[in-house]
């Protein structure tokens, strides 16, 4: 029987929410996408014991990049398209691994949304009055006509952006330098 690790690189609300639950059929890993490069030599270090190695992801996107920019010798580390998040519902999922091996695995998690880290809850409250303090004194001093408006709608994005980031829980500037940061 083939051993296999699956290696969830999602965020942690993102596992929060769906993840794997333990089995016999399968060892799981959750390593956030940003610290792989510091485990490269761990994960590799795994086939010394286990058949085959997966990154998972929600849609691959994700596990193809650092599959691409750390494993791509690596054979027996793999992405596969049916072993990620977004073709998963709670409860147990036959998956096809190959031609020749299907795996069951169980998905636990919490379906709701949930705002358990602290980080999310400031982002949010901290972007909102951001916005509503912003957007009031821009149309106060919009009566003005030779004040600049510049600044002020530079912290008005900034506030959308931190509101952003609050509700989606993704880092808006970790999205744009995604290739330096990883």
């Amino acid at each position: 029987m083939n051993s296999y690790l699956f290696i969830d690189i999602r965020k942690s609300d993102e596992v929060y929410k769906k993840r794997f639950d333990y089995s016999n059929n399968y060892k799981f890993y959750n390593i956030p996408m940003n610290m792989i490069k510091f485990n490269i030599k761990t994960i590799i270090d795994h086939l010394n014991y286990i058949d085959e190695i997966y990154i998972v992801c929600n849609s691959a996107k994700r596990a193809n990049f650092i599959k691409n920019k750390y494993f791509l010798k690596e054979s027996k580390i793999k992405v596969n398209n049916n072993l990620q998040f977004k073709n998963f519902k709670y409860g147990n999922n036959i998956i096809e691994l190959n031609k020749f091996n299907n795996i069951n695995i169980n998905i636990i998690g919490n379906k709701g949304y949930n705002y358990y880290s602290i980080l999310r809850i400031v982002q949010t409250l901290l972007g909102s009055l951001i916005l509503i303090l912003g957007g009031y004194t821009l149309y106060i001093i919009n009566k003005y006509k030779n004040i600049n408006n510049i600044p002020l709608i530079i912290l008005i994005l900034f506030g959308l952006m931190a509101l952003i980031n609050g509700i989606t829980s993704t880092c808006t500037i970790s999205k744009i330098l995604e290739n330096y940061l990883n």
